[in-house]
């Protein structure tokens, strides 16, 4: 399927060289390891394995693994299964040795079968149990003294190389970084439009910040709709782990009354003051500091947003600001992208993924913030993609243990720098709550390779996707400083010439209407805390109804 895979891909996978080539094409086994060594009996596919593995990822009749509920399979994903499984049969069919293609057939089911299994039980709300957060808060410590390299220590080892895979693409210049968010989201058929209008669908009761489920008008897509403090930051995030050739999940910002949710009649919820006690119910968060208008649909609203036509009469609610993610109906999501069933971790552009957390500081990098999914791209294509996903508790985090709480997006929160530097050793500055494994071994080699990709955001790149997530001209203004003093210190850690400099002032003041809101690079004044009800000095997260 990924024509562009080369033998590499395998040895990144296993860390080791797996195959030799015969003068016939017929790749010749030497060492598999031990999970397709079960699927390949002397040279050729098992039959029996092959279809244990299919009927597990197709077969309705079977809901449980390891005593959890799995999750519904789509339709589409089942095509897809069926249609990888219909060609390896073929192959078996007609008596023919393993080739490639083959091979990555199978690591493609593998990691389908390994991603299924772990998301088993994640359609069930359960909250975080007291062992769970503990472990979250050494993580968190741990991570600040872990990820310490010596400069320079592996200068002998590549760093250069480019690895097309279901998990990262080479974003080949700087114009397409600045446009890959939007490339990604119309390869999947995502229009978030300027004035948008979604229609309520159901309650959402996972995760922690406040949100609902939501429909396009043609019923087919789902979006999911959010408020409170990562409306701003998972916007950015998103795409700067796109522009770096990742893909991601789509979360669009959106201002004062420039999205319209419209509640069906038949609906469980049934209107604004029904929708703010219910996420109050869920999230223990109070709505209203949130809610701009809301009411009934009419005529003059119909003359100005053409689309709410089919809903006069129709009860409705704006918002100051909240933050819709797209879930497109030809992507379904599996599991996670590194589940600890495949050695998918040992890929240097799993282990580089690192560094972009760094860059963007985010805190929150569980396993079940990854995800695996499956893409039709039309004509019964299917394609594997590896999403990076949850990206907003990140730029600025606090992390409060006892009431236990966090809180993202503060700006003061986040250091100009994201490395120490002593003489010959550099040490990531950014706290984690989850060391996957990928992290755990990513490499000095590993992240100058990141690095290099990083050097290419230019000062247009950079003010694009700051605009993007919304934040108030005071804010985005230092936050692009910040950014930008934290891309120069990743280039200075790893020696690169940077040939896009951009210019920073870490003492930078902002005086607004004689109000000195911004001094010496740091926000001393609330801003506008009326229009930004999450906001962007106080501590207080989700738990604790962000203050208000």
């Amino acid at each position: 399927m990924f024509k562009k895979l080369s033998t590499l891909i395998f040895s990144l996978l296993i860390g080791m060289s797996l195959f030799a080539q015969t003068n016939r094409g017929i790749l010749v086994q030497e060492n598999y390891p031990s999970e397709l060594s079960q699927l390949i009996v002397e040279n050729k596919i098992d039959l029996t394995q092959l279809r244990k593995i299919t009927n597990f990822l197709t077969h309705a009749d079977i809901t449980l693994y390891d005593s959890k509920i799995l999750p519904k399979r789509k339709k589409a994903f089942i095509r897809n299964i069926k249609h990888l499984s219909e060609k390896l049969e073929w192959r078996i069919y007609n008596n023919q040795l393993v080739l490639k293609e083959d091979v990555e057939i199978l690591y493609e089911l593998l990691n389908f079968d390994a991603s299924f299994k772990q998301a088993a039980g994640s359609n069930t709300p359960t909250k975080a149990t007291w062992q769970e957060k503990i472990q979250l808060y050494k993580n968190s410590k741990k991570s600040l003294q872990l990820f310490s390299y010596l400069k320079n220590s592996e200068e002998n080892q590549p760093t250069d190389l480019d690895i097309e895979s279901p998990y990262w693409h080479a974003v080949k210049n700087q114009e397409k970084m600045q446009n890959q968010f939007d490339f990604l989201a119309k390869s999947k058929k995502i229009n978030a439009e300027k004035n948008m209008v979604i229609l309520f669908d159901e309650l959402s009761y996972v995760g922690s910040a406040p949100k609902i489920k939501a429909l396009d008008l043609d019923y087919d897509n789902e979006w999911s709709l959010k408020w409170g403090d990562e409306v701003h930051t998972d916007v950015l995030g998103s795409r700067i782990f796109a522009a770096l050739g990742y893909d991601v999940d789509h979360p669009y910002y959106y201002g004062k009354d420039k999205l319209t949710l419209i509640f069906d009649k038949n609906a469980t919820v049934k209107n604004a003051k029904q929708l703010v006690d219910s996420v109050e119910f869920i999230f223990k968060v109070d709505l209203t500091p949130f809610i701009s208008t809301f009411g009934i649909v009419n005529t003059l609203m119909i003359s100005k947003v053409k689309k709410l036509g089919p809903f006069l009469g129709f009860e409705y609610v704006r918002f100051k600001k909240c933050a819709i993610e797209g879930r497109p109906d030809r992507v379904k999501r599996i599991g996670s992208i590194v589940p600890n069933q495949l050695q998918n971790y040992n890929r240097k552009e799993l282990r580089a993924a690192l560094l972009v957390h760094a860059f963007i500081g985010n805190w929150d990098t569980r396993e079940e913030n990854t995800c695996l999914t499956t893409v039709h791209d039309g004509n019964y294509n299917y394609r594997m993609s590896g999403i990076f996903s949850d990206l907003g508790t990140s730029l600025g985090v606090h992390v409060n243990s006892f009431p236990a709480d966090f809180k993202v997006g503060l700006v003061n929160q986040l250091p100009w720098t994201v490395f120490e530097i002593e003489s010959n050793k550099i040490t990531l500055k950014n706290s984690i709550n989850a060391i996957l494994k990928p992290y755990e071994i990513a490499t000095y080699s590993d992240l100058k390779w990141m690095a290099k990709k990083i050097s290419f955001i230019t000062e247009d790149i950079m003010k694009d996707l700051i605009e993007e997530a919304g934040w108030p001209k005071p804010i985005a203004e230092l936050y692009f400083n910040k950014m930008a003093s934290r891309r120069a210190s990743i280039l200075e850690a790893f020696d690169l010439v940077d040939t896009n400099p951009i210019q920073f002032n870490q003492k930078l003041t902002i005086v607004e209407d004689g109000i000195t809101l911004i001094k010496n690079g740091k926000l001393i004044v609330d801003y506008k805390r009326e229009d930004n009800p999450e906001s962007f000095l106080s501590t207080k997260g989700r738990t604790r109804n962000y203050g208000n």
